[in-house]
């Protein structure tokens, strides 16, 4: 499955790289990819609920949404 967060806050690529171990760390989360400039993270994984993607990226300091439609 395939998960993209909206995530708010981030401003250099160590944020970027916070909010990369913080989603590698939930269970069942198979790869990340976090864009600084789109604002987003694209998270590969095997049954994860929104929720505790969410969590992850709150944990380490951010805002974070499940973007929804045909371009996320």
């Amino acid at each position: 499955m395939k998960t993209t967060l909206k995530i708010e806050g981030m401003m250099c690529e160590g944020c970027v790289k916070s909010v990369k171990e913080a989603l590698e760390m939930v269970d069942k989360v198979k790869s990340v990819d976090v864009s600084l400039k789109a604002n987003k993270a694209v998270v590969e994984h095997d049954g994860v609920s929104d929720d505790a993607l969410i969590a992850a990226v709150v944990d380490a300091g951010f805002r974070a949404s499940v973007k929804h439609g045909l371009f996320s």
